[in-house]
């Protein structure tokens, strides 16, 4: 009687252990995020760059209205993605509550970040800064903080090829170092959100579980 009840225990400890084994290498299921916003944010900055060389003329608006829009955008598509993305397997787990509270906090400070620029752009003019210098800032900064993102997702859901994508995003940090305040950085800012971030949302969505299982 002893030893049956011991091997219950046994098979009852073996299945819990399986089950958190399971749940600590779920599939991530934030992809659709980092699609939509690398593509409205990659397609943005591509506008920008066509509207700073002359292939498109809107004027000054073609610099600003295009984040806007991209920011107004994705801010509504994220919201309203939540509820299918916490139904799905293993929605719960730490992997994916990591990334997605990671994420949603680069979201608020870049927008933060951009809306602060947008009202203290000029005022360091006296001090030698250009007037709209400031918002060169975003991509060297933006880049870093989604390299911070993918390392801190990767060891929270032992996904190491993430990893890759946090050194990819550091050397597009590092790039567009080089050509602040120029035409050409809004067009590696493009190929890099392209790259870091709706290319790899591509990965997880490709990897994500059925809603039913």
């Amino acid at each position: 009687m002893d030893q049956a009840r011991n091997d219950d225990i046994a098979s009852d400890l073996a299945y819990v252990r399986a089950l958190a084994e399971e749940g600590a290498h779920a599939p991530l299921v934030g992809g659709r995020y980092f699609v939509v916003w690398g593509v409205l944010m990659g397609v943005s900055s591509l506008f920008v760059y066509f509207n700073a060389i002359g292939w498109i003329a809107v004027g000054s608006a073609g610099y600003i209205a295009p984040w806007f829009i991209a920011l107004g955008v994705g801010w509504i598509f994220s919201f309203a993605m939540r509820g299918a993305v916490s139904v799905k397997p293993g929605a719960m787990t730490l992997g994916n509550k990591t990334a997605a509270s990671v994420w949603f906090a680069v979201g608020i400070i870049m927008t933060l970040f951009f809306v602060g620029v947008l009202f203290a752009h000029d005022d360091y003019v006296a001090y030698g800064v250009p007037s709209y210098f400031l918002f060169s800032m975003l991509f060297p900064i933006g880049f870093g903080f989604y390299g911070v993102a993918f390392y801190a997702m990767a060891t929270a859901s032992r996904t190491e090829w993430l990893r890759y994508f946090a050194y990819l995003s550091w050397v597009f940090a590092a790039a567009s170092l080089f050509f602040m305040a120029t035409s050409v950085q809004f067009l590696v800012g493009a190929v890099g959100l392209f790259l870091c971030a709706a290319a790899p949302g591509v990965i997880l969505m490709r990897r994500e579980p059925a809603n039913i299982v």
